[in-house]
């Protein structure tokens, strides 16, 4: 009884010298005053423990889907890069002043040290770590700076996030610019389609203003695809070029049914600031416009890189196009186009298509 009695006594003792140290003001809560060692390793030991016993059950599904990386780093550029880095970048405003201090998710796990992977790593076993950064940009981290983007955000587009963080280390910065181009309010669609809305058929006379929006021009240049063994792809027939070539003379000469067969049926198409994500799509919105802008339009090619191998290919062009606008305006825009294509039991194929413009005398 006696020794219980002084057990109650010390945990009282205990009890309320925390409450006292607490409501005492005493402990520094400033950012730039870093934690006791002993109590930042019970902080991460304990954020990494928590990760790992809720990422074991998480399905990862494929990740090596080219529309994926493109999806992904519009949004890891906009909504993360600002405190986990680009290419190139050791540290913004932002991420200098955080702590703990956010990782550096451009450089290698080498790069982090175990003080920001707990020992598991953001970029070692592929499943661990894509379930591990699923979880964390779903659900965030308290206190830390990390939000939980799962409360706007569905798991396919987390998961897209996943797919870039995965190859984000072997970006360069020219690379990296092209894989997260997303220009707001860009018409995307050489500017004289009148795509307004997204989903207006050619006839509907939506926007005929140029829209000077931030586009990736400079970069388009002899630009490999992560994960691509480079070779240059040969305009020769059953080419990666020549299905480009071929998609775009179907659509100038108006010609839906060939335009659609250079198309895969699962193709992922940027355009007018929004995405079509599948052949039946596109043909039911913008292939009319795209059509009918294209088939009086003066289309000079400035620049073409390519490259890719035997099974995934990729081809950038810049345009100058001019043109007149459904209302009869005329147009005159600077056009870039990526198109990411696949070997199929037909030939080659268009999987993803991103288009966008600006006013070319804003970009001669």
């Amino acid at each position: 009884m006696k020794h219980l009695k002084m057990l109650l006594a010390l945990t009282a003792v205990a009890v309320l010298g925390g409450l006292g140290f607490i409501y005492s003001g005493v402990y520094h809560i400033g950012a730039d005053d870093h934690h006791f060692k002993p109590v930042y390793w019970a902080l991460e030991t304990l954020r990494e423990r928590s990760i790992a016993a809720r990422t074991g059950s998480i399905e990862v599904p494929p990740l090596d889907d080219p529309s994926l990386l493109l999806a992904g780093g519009a949004d890891y550029n906009e909504m993360c890069s600002g405190c986990h880095m680009k290419p190139g970048k050791k540290q913004s405003e932002i991420s200098a002043g955080l702590y703990p201090q956010p990782p550096n998710l451009a450089m290698g796990d080498e790069a982090h040290g175990l003080g920001h992977s707990g020992g598991s790593g953001w970029h070692g076993n592929v499943r661990d770590s894509a379930a591990r950064q699923f979880w964390i940009i779903k659900h965030g981290i308290k206190a830390s700076g990390m939000a939980a983007f799962g409360a706007t955000h569905d798991d396919a587009r987390i998961w897209a996030m996943v797919a870039f963080l995965q190859k984000l280390p072997t970006l360069d910065a020219t690379k990296y610019q092209i894989l997260t181009a997303r220009e707001e309010g860009d018409m995307g669609d050489m500017e004289g389609m009148d795509h307004g809305d997204g989903a207006a058929p050619a006839e509907s006379g939506h926007g005929d203003e140029p829209i000077a929006a931030a586009s990736a021009n400079e970069a388009h240049a002899g630009m490999d695809m992560p994960g691509m063994d480079m070779k240059p792809a040969v305009a020769t027939a059953g080419s990666p070029q020549a299905t480009v070539d071929a998609f775009q003379a179907a659509l100038k000469s108006g010609d839906a049914k060939a335009a659609e067969s250079w198309l895969a049926p699962d193709v992922l198409i940027y355009e007018g600031g929004g995405a079509e994500r599948s052949r039946e799509e596109y043909a039911g919105h913008h292939l009319a416009a795209d059509m009918a802008f294209l088939k009086t339009a003066q289309i000079d090619v400035l620049k073409r890189a390519s490259g890719g191998d035997e099974n995934e290919a990729w081809i950038t062009t810049e345009s100058r196009i001019r043109g007149k606008s459904s209302k009869g305006k005329p147009l005159d825009v600077a056009s870039t186009e990526t198109a990411l294509l696949r070997k199929t039991s037909e030939g080659w194929r268009i999987v993803h298509l991103h288009w966008s413009s600006q006013d070319y005398k804003a970009n001669p």
